[in-house]
């Protein structure tokens, strides 16, 4: 008997494409490969460099998340580009298990999470924000991101994403 794990999606605030350190590592590559930028498609570069960033994710956690898609605002007035990811039961667990009684990741929720001059929060404080699996995990993924920024950027200059290019 194959046994099924619930799947969860969600999303990953991770600075986006419009002029971010993952545009310009983009940019560099392109000029580092003397690639005609006018030829590069950049939506499956992107897409490319996304599945890249979520595997160095999985290394670097040790978990198992699956690239699902960008998503990408219509404008960039207000917000960015983010990944959707899915995560398995099995590894939302493991991370709930580290995170939930973590004293700093919940004193982050409840600052993060407070309604502010500018921004009204649907979930203000930490026990609304652990009702809705989604939303736990993008602020528990915009944590982690901050806690090992350094080690991000290190792997995103390691990244083995590819420069794709038009017919």
């Amino acid at each position: 008997m194959i046994e099924t794990l619930n799947k969860t999606r969600f999303l990953i605030d991770f600075g986006g494409f419009y002029h971010s350190i993952h545009s310009d590592e983009i940019d560099y590559r392109i000029k580092n490969f003397e690639i005609d930028e006018d030829n590069v498609n950049y939506k499956e570069t992107c897409n490319s460099y996304c599945n890249e960033f979520i595997d160095s994710l999985n290394d670097m956690l040790e978990l198992n998340l699956k690239f699902i898609k960008i998503d990408s605002p219509k404008f960039y007035n207000f917000r960015t580009d983010k990944i959707e990811a899915e995560i398995n039961e099995n590894d939302f667990n493991k991370l709930k298990d580290t995170y939930l009684n973590s004293r700093e990741f919940i004193d982050y929720v409840n600052e993060s999470s407070k309604s502010r001059d500018g921004f009204t929060s649907f979930y203000n404080g930490f026990n609304e924000v652990i009702k809705v699996d989604e939303i736990f995990l993008q602020y528990m993924f915009d944590y982690i991101l901050k806690e090992y920024s350094d080690d991000i950027e290190n792997y995103i200059h390691e990244m083995d994403f590819e420069i794709i290019e038009n017919n």
